[in-house]
């Protein structure tokens, strides 16, 4: 079974699970209280990995654990981001102010960066919100507690666009870039095949999954499953998460994911089997809690994002129910198994 491995602790709030690797927690003000930003010695000065959320309290801490470190912001020669969510790239343009450092990115998380920055909002979120047929003192709400997050994000240029299975030299030797979309476009990992080891972003995380969103024209947690397929070849003694603390067991962590979608697929079909409902009417089906506008907004396009993934497995049906709002069911002519 996964297991949490011993890291180094060097002092609160960092550790080091790797020689020449230091894993830094920054705090975010969400339910999820805390960032990890990774520090990686290279042959002359040091790789950040994420840079952590825009808010003072986060900088201050960057700043502190860097000094007690040792290292200079003019040290930081790279700054490698694994995916664009505020908590990862939001203190970007402060770190590039001090560093002048490479910025280290896959493509295709640029460009879909690059679409967001928008004085209003991503134009397919309420897009989303209209096919789950959210109502519309939900639908203000959500706009106004995503307002936040949305200042936090800036246009980025990255340096070296990656594709994936680029190598970038390290004091650990060769660390492999390993493209796993799902949880966003271009969501990456850095994988040490000499140390056995993967820093997993969001990819891995210990104690919980990551929220896999919907998007137009993507199936995104077909691509999330996929890319946890892709790493079970791989040997890794040391898991190294965004959130959480160092884990081992990554195939075991993967079969218990999977089975865990597969659930959350069943509860939605069982939901529709003998009544066509809205996505927004079936997210009591996997939340039976009051959220949040915040919290209803990721739990609502997780459901679009496995209707999505059920749909084009021909598992569902879906039918418009005016205005713009979609109804999903099984039908007798569904297959119920997976395509």
């Amino acid at each position: 079974m996964p297991g949490i491995i011993e890291p180094g602790i060097i002092q609160p709030g960092i550790i080091q699970p790797l020689s020449g690797v230091w894993l830094i927690r920054l705090p975010l003000p969400f339910e999820l209280n805390h960032v990890n930003v990774g520090i990686v010695r290279l042959a002359n000065g040091y790789m950040l990995v994420d840079t952590g959320m825009d808010t003072d309290e986060s900088f201050a801490a960057l700043s502190e654990a860097l000094g007690s470190l040792g290292i200079a912001w003019t040290d930081i020669r790279q700054v490698l981001i694994t995916h664009m969510h505020p908590d990862h790239i939001g203190l970007l343009p402060r770190v590039l102010g001090l560093t002048r450092a490479t910025v280290i990115m896959h493509r295709d998380e640029v460009d879909h960066l690059n679409t967001l920055i928008d004085p209003s909002h991503p134009p397919w979120i309420d897009d989303g919100l209209r096919i789950a047929g959210t109502p519309d003192s939900m639908v203000g709400a959500i706009h106004h507690s995503l307002k936040h997050l949305s200042a936090a994000l800036r246009p980025v240029r990255a340096d070296v666009p990656l594709a994936g299975g680029e190598e970038i030299a390290t004091a650990l030797g060769p660390a492999q870039i390993v493209w796993t979309p799902g949880h966003t476009v271009g969501h990456i990992c850095l994988y040490w095949p000499s140390h056995r080891a993967i820093y997993a972003g969001d990819l891995l995380i210990e104690k919980i999954t990551p929220n896999i969103s919907w998007l137009p024209g993507r199936d995104c947690l077909a691509e999330y499953l996929n890319s946890l397929h892709s790493l079970l070849p791989y040997e890794i003694d040391t898991i190294i998460p965004s959130h959480g603390t160092p884990f081992t067991g990554h195939r075991e962590w993967i079969a218990r994911t999977e089975a865990h979608h597969e659930q959350r697929c069943e509860q939605l079909m069982s939901a529709i089997r003998n009544k066509p409902e809205t996505a927004d009417h079936l997210v009591p089906v996997l939340w039976d809690r009051h959220l949040s506008p915040f919290h209803y907004h990721f739990a609502l396009f997780e459901v679009l994002a496995h209707l999505e993934y059920l749909f084009r497995r021909d598992r569902i049906i879906s039918e418009p129910a005016g205005n713009g709002s979609v109804l999903w069911y099984v039908s007798s002519g569904v297959r119920h198994s997976m395509a």
